[in-house]
């Protein structure tokens, strides 16, 4: 019988944070323009046409670069940044979720690390990604570790689990992608609602961004009535490519981490 290709398949699939979809519209908008600059038209017309490639073309540098240092193939940094979230883990044992799991890579990193831990990735997996349950199923197989991880697709803004059902929640970046709710600090407050009292959290977002959610200080204070909350740039605990500090990149990135109080 002849088998499928993803049967053939013995290593797991994980894509990084940048859309390959999202970096081929921009590389045919650069294109676009570019070609309009090769039409017999008003010279003017043309050197408008080719000006505005520019920041198309830059855009296009900025996503390819970004996809090949965070991949394996290149410096890594994706599975780098995992390890920090999974270094400040307090946890022996327990259950663990992952919120905004993706392809599965941090979650399954986790479950390694952790053996007699029992976990639970949700992501919303929308058209729009290049994720799947699916793929998240088969690589948590691959990596021998499917018996400990249930896969859900849920929105982060309305966690489908009861109240402190958690000893540990981590995320990476996602609360900045939920489209359902405006206001990012009541989508991390839902992330402490099924939190342990006494459990541990680790969260790495956007939080320096401003637009996303709002002034830092204004967010910390909002946040620590419930819980112990500790702050790092993710420039000061790892040292990453100048490029990557782009603001569109991870220039905003910090980490949140601590424990639950009540």
């Amino acid at each position: 019988m002849l088998r499928t290709a993803n049967q053939l398949r013995t290593k797991p699939t994980y894509q990084t944070w940048i859309r390959v979809n999202k970096l081929l519209i921009f590389l045919g908008i650069s294109l676009l323009f570019l070609m309009i600059t090769f039409f017999p038209i008003s010279i003017y017309l043309r050197i408008l046409s080719g000006m505005l490639a520019l920041p198309f073309l830059y855009i296009v540098f900025i996503l390819s670069y970004s996809i090949f240092q965070f991949a394996g193939f290149g410096g890594n940094y994706q599975s780098k940044i995992h390890d920090v979230i999974v270094s400040r883990m307090d946890v022996e044992s327990g259950k663990i979720l992952d919120i905004g799991t993706g392809s599965g890579s941090l979650i399954i990193k986790i479950a390694k690390r952790f053996p007699h831990s029992s976990l639970i990735g949700i992501d919303y997996w929308g058209e729009n990604w290049e994720y799947s349950k699916a793929q998240c199923e088969e690589n948590a197989e691959i990596e021998g570790v499917s018996d400990r991880i249930q896969f859900l697709k849920a929105s982060a803004s309305k966690l489908p689990f009861r109240d402190a059902e958690f000893d540990v929640v981590v995320s990476c970046l996602t609360f900045h992608e939920v489209k359902d709710s405006r206001n990012k600090t009541d989508v991390i407050r839902e992330a402490f609602r099924v939190l342990k009292p006494g459990g541990t959290f680790v969260f790495m977002d956007l939080f320096l961004d401003e637009a996303m959610f709002g002034e830092r200080t204004e967010l910390v204070a909002d946040l620590t009535d419930t819980v112990e909350l500790k702050q790092e740039k993710l420039t000061d605990v790892l040292n990453l490519p100048k490029l990557l500090l782009n603001k569109k990149v991870l220039g905003n990135a910090m980490v949140f981490h601590g424990k639950k109080t009540k």
